[in-house]
């Protein structure tokens, strides 16, 4: 699993990654589960690790 990333909300697996292209997301490499695209890596790891209903 890559530094600071949650485990795929989709599958639960550890086996994700921050994509790093034109736009970047995070993927889950065992489900293709995808986060939104962002501008930039600090915004798709936020993202893919906000969860509903979590309180922080």
């Amino acid at each position: 699993m890559s530094e600071g990333l949650k485990l795929c909300p989709f599958c639960g697996s550890d086996d994700v990654e921050l994509i790093d292209g034109n736009l970047r997301y995070v993927t889950c490499n065992n489900c293709c589960g995808t986060g939104p695209d962002c501008h930039s890596g600090y915004e798709a790891t936020e993202a893919w690790n906000t969860r509903a209903g979590e309180k922080s």
